[in-house]
């Protein structure tokens, strides 16, 4: 009972935390629902992110809910942890370094019988941040655009093995979160007044997606997957309050003048379907292979009638694990997983028949606890998104992350007192 407290205690406070939290400072993030938070666990992150095709008995896999049948009998799975974010910034005339950190996740899984499993958990979905300063010299006027916010996800899954070697899984998520906006003109001539506009999106609605998952056994400890995860066309309940107003500075304080709108406007968002596919090749519990292929149809994306001109999207990714012996009692290094990865992808914005891509190389560890099945994951991605021609943003970041999956046995029945 205590076990449970704890874990409850530790979810609600992250619910909490997340909604608090700005997790990024990128102008791309004005667009659309934000940066999309897909990288968020280490372990995958270790691979490129790929991790529709992963299923092992001793952890959580939210991307590929099908994956839930390889819990072990008796077997209780929690995993937690955080991120780190550095990022460059830079212009044709400038740049800028900027430190991001947040709370990655929190997920929970256990078998139900022996070919079923269940899973839920808190995951963000997507992050807004910006702070974007611009000067219009003909005019003498300051333009500033600020932005924060982003949706979270808690889910609940269940995966179930309809034939032998093929399993079946759904998660259902509901998603929430709210989106801030800010603009703002500065005149700097006294015979103007100021003027600002201040845009709030909350947002509330379900999410679901599906999983197939099919093992092939080659030899005895080789083992093939073939992962599929589509979502649904999701439509979100969204509330906008609108306020534009007038005003002057008294010093550092912002007095109102007029106020030329307040409104209240209910309306719908549309989140676009997601296809991946992915491949996974396990060979006698030393090596493994894995990759991912990723596409969205962003075009299809809407909020309030709004497309925000997204194109569709697309992502490659994979990596390979090398375990020396995972079963080593005497050498310690050997039970270690040493993971590296790479990714490439186009970003659903496109700027002037430039469609943003993001490449990244990636590597990590599994660290195994002495005496115990818990294991730390840390990864390191080293990536880049952008370009600075035709007066874009080059991004290049390094982004540290941690994690703890605990691994633990219960419903078991004490023999001794």
């Amino acid at each position: 009972m205590d076990k449970v407290l704890a874990i409850v205690f530790v979810y609600v406070f992250s619910l909490l935390e997340i909604s608090a939290q700005i997790t990024t400072n990128s102008p791309y993030s004005r667009f659309g629902i934000g940066e999309l938070q897909h990288n968020v666990f280490a372990e995958f992150n270790s691979f490129g992110g790929a991790s529709t095709a992963f299923g092992l008995s001793n952890s959580v896999n939210p991307n590929n809910p099908a994956t839930y049948t390889f819990f072990g009998a008796n077997s209780f799975l929690l995993s937690t942890g955080g991120w780190n974010q550095t990022t460059k910034m830079e212009s044709f005339t400038d740049n800028q370094t900027v430190n991001n950190n947040g709370f990655s996740h929190l997920v929970v899984g256990f078998p139900l019988t022996k070919q079923s499993g269940a899973s839920f958990g808190l995951i963000p979905f997507s992050s807004t941040g910006y702070d974007i300063m611009t000067h219009d010299e003909e005019n003498n006027i300051d333009m500033y655009y600020y932005g924060d916010g982003g949706l979270s996800k808690v889910y609940y899954g269940v995966g179930y093995e309809i034939f032998e070697n093929l399993s079946l899984g759904v998660n259902a998520s509901y998603l929430f979160g709210g989106l801030n906006r800010r603009k703002q003109v500065d005149y700097n001539d006294e015979l103007f007044f100021n003027s600002r506009s201040n845009s709030k999106i909350n947002l509330r609605g379900y999410y679901y997606e599906l999983g197939i998952l099919y093992e092939k056994s080659l030899k005895k400890e080789d083992i093939l997957l073939f992962g599929l995860k589509v979502n649904n066309n999701s439509s979100l309940r969204a509330k906008k309050t609108e306020l534009v107003e007038s005003f002057e500075f008294a010093g550092e304080l912002e007095i109102p003048k007029d106020t030329f709108l307040n409104s209240t406007e209910w309306g719908d968002l549309t989140l676009p379907r997601c296809i991946s596919i992915g491949v996974s090749y396990s060979k006698a519990k030393k090596w493994l292979f894995i990759a991912d292929y990723s596409m969205q149809d962003w075009s299809s994306y809407s909020m309030f009638d709004e497309s925000d001109n997204l194109v569709n999207s697309m992502k490659i990714c994979g990596g390979v694990e090398y375990t020396p012996q995972y079963n080593s009692i005497n050498k310690y290094y050997k039970r270690i997983d040493y993971r590296l990865g790479g990714s490439y992808g186009l970003s659903p914005l496109e700027f002037e028949a430039n469609q943003l891509k993001e490449i990244s190389l990636t590597f990590g560890f599994g660290i195994p606890i002495e005496k115990s099945r818990t294991k730390y994951n840390f990864s390191c991605t080293l990536g880049q998104r952008g370009t600075t021609e035709s007066n874009l943003i080059k991004e290049q970041f390094v982004r540290l992350g941690l994690s703890v999956a605990y691994d633990g046995i219960w419903f078991v029945k004490r023999k001794y007192d």
